[in-house]
């Protein structure tokens, strides 16, 4: 039986001989790691005598690093879950730039609640944003980033790697999902003045913000609109796809949907009803006279050649007609805040304009846009009339 200290490779060692089991295990560097190697001797020793072998005990596998977690998790989970490619791009994104930089290297079993806190704390300081140099990172982005760490976390409990998910006891609120502070909608005479400015730039561009304004569609649902998606005659469009980062996917809800674009959200009347003022029906002379049309029913309503207006090209006509009308920049997405506040405004029933814009549930619109709502009207859900749901649940419009 012998505990020998030696010296290897700039590193103190312990050797431990007993009945033939060999062992050999690094302690310390420099003088410190001296004195606690011999320390260390002496009690192993004196363990030994007694019969104790827990010394000699292989050492327990490490826990693997955040970095090997988070790599896998990004390879199977969207193999496992039916989600979104812009979701996954932005889950992706985040923890390859943030995530695994930061705590990469770390044991999964080492990223605690403090250890996140002080993540969030970082990012929100400046210098936290990578794209832009000495910024912050948005709430927003921290916000979906946050998302994605903690099912990286929930998939390492599922491993039984941790005992729990670290990420419930964190104290981070953040943006509310549905912020009504975002909710900035145009009034009637923005609208106009928009709408008037934007016919000296281009017709086309006046074309495509009347009847995003009067669909309540989202931008990259206007942008993916086809030629065999509308129904000039009905003066509908079946929305069915999405134009985001530069490539086609479904809905956001995943369901196609078939909506009017007569909406007249665009001038002064109570009337909410699709198709009743001249104005509302321009969109389908703007429609049938758009200076690009192709033969190709798979052409795309708004763009050039094969594909559809760019996200970049789009927010630089939107900035134009904005500044071109005097009108107070908001972002494009505020037109389908302003067709829902607007709507509602004008006693629509609600389930019709959920299902107009493709909301995931009526109790949205209620937490976000209730208090454009009549006030004796704001607490319930109003049944859409049968003539009205027809508009929207035309006979092979609709995938449920």
């Amino acid at each position: 039986m012998a505990v020998k200290v030696r010296q290897w490779k700039g590193a103190w060692w312990l050797d431990i001989v007993y009945h033939g089991q060999r062992k050999r295990k690094r302690v310390g560097v420099g003088p410190a790691g001296k004195k606690a190697a011999e320390l260390a001797a002496i009690k192993i020793q004196a363990r030994l005598a007694e019969g104790d072998t827990a010394p000699l005990a292989p050492a327990p596998p490490s826990a693997p690093t955040f970095a090997s977690i988070a790599e896998e998790w990004l390879r199977r989970y969207p193999a496992l879950h039916a989600i979104r490619p812009g979701t996954l791009d932005n889950y992706r994104s985040f923890t390859e730039r943030h995530l695994i930089p930061y705590f990469g290297e770390l044991p999964i079993t080492a990223i605690t609640v403090d250890r996140i806190e002080d993540f969030i704390e970082a990012k929100r300081a400046p210098g936290g944003s990578i794209r832009f140099k000495g910024k912050a990172l948005s709430d927003a982005s921290l916000r979906t980033g946050l998302l994605a760490l903690g099912l990286i976390l929930h998939r390492a409990v599922r491993m039984k790697l941790i005992a729990g998910n670290p990420m419930r006891d964190v104290e981070w609120r953040g943006l509310p999902r549905h912020d009504e502070q975002s909710v900035d909608p145009f009034t009637t005479a923005e609208l106009r003045a928009m709408l008037s400015a934007a016919s000296s730039i281009g017709p086309d561009v006046a074309t495509m913000l009347r009847l995003w304004a009067q669909s309540g569609m989202r931008a990259g649902e206007v942008l993916g609109l086809q030629r065999h998606d509308l129904d000039l005659d009905k003066g509908t469009a079946l929305v069915r796809r999405t134009w985001s980062r530069q490539r086609l996917g479904p809905t956001k809800t995943g369901l196609v949907r078939a909506v009017s674009i007569l909406h007249p959200v665009a001038e002064d009347t109570p009337e909410w009803r699709p198709g009743t003022t001249t104005e509302a029906r321009s969109v389908l002379n703007g429609l049938r006279g758009l200076k690009v049309q192709s033969l190709d029913p798979e052409a795309f309503v708004f763009g050039r050649g094969s594909g559809p207006l760019s996200s970049m090209e789009l927010h630089r006509k939107w900035r134009r007609v904005l500044a071109a009308g005097r009108v107070r920049y908001r972002s494009p997405e505020q037109l389908r805040h302003t067709f829902a506040s607007t709507m509602l405004s004008r006693n629509a029933p609600l389930l019709y304009v959920q299902q107009q814009g493709g909301w995931r549930s009526a109790s949205v619109l209620l937490r976000v846009y209730a208090r454009w709502m009549p006030q004796d009207l704001a607490p319930s859900v109003t049944p859409v009339a049968p003539e009205v749901r027809r508009v929207v649940e035309a006979p092979g419009n609709l995938e449920r």
